[in-house]
């Protein structure tokens, strides 16, 4: 399990399963405010997983995902900042996530 649940942003944790994962990310950030206090990120992920009991493979099925996201530097000191994403996947899984730290 991810314990910030922040791998695989566009699908509800739990929705795809199996034996083995393999996931990937990435992500562009830049900031909006020359003072660094208002940001912006663009990113994409893709996920496979291996399901022994359906005779299915790493790679056989492919989960890619989107979005989006706003960042507010929340404490400049640790640099800390208040994240809100929007993510879209395959077959209109979607979702909204908050947090108070990056998401990697």
């Amino acid at each position: 399990m991810d314990t910030y649940g922040r791998s695989g942003r566009g699908y509800v944790e739990g929705r795809f399963r199996g034996e083995r994962m393999l996931y990937g990310e990435v992500e562009y950030r830049a900031t909006l405010t020359r003072n660094g206090l208002l940001g912006l990120v663009a990113f994409a992920n893709t996920s496979t997983f291996s399901d022994l009991q359906n005779n299915e493979r790493l790679f056989d099925v492919v989960a890619p995902a989107g979005g989006v996201g706003l960042r507010l530097l929340f404490n400049k000191r640790s640099r800390a900042n208040l994240c809100v994403d929007v993510a879209w996947g395959r077959q209109g899984s979607r979702g909204l996530y908050l947090a108070l730290q990056e998401a990697f």
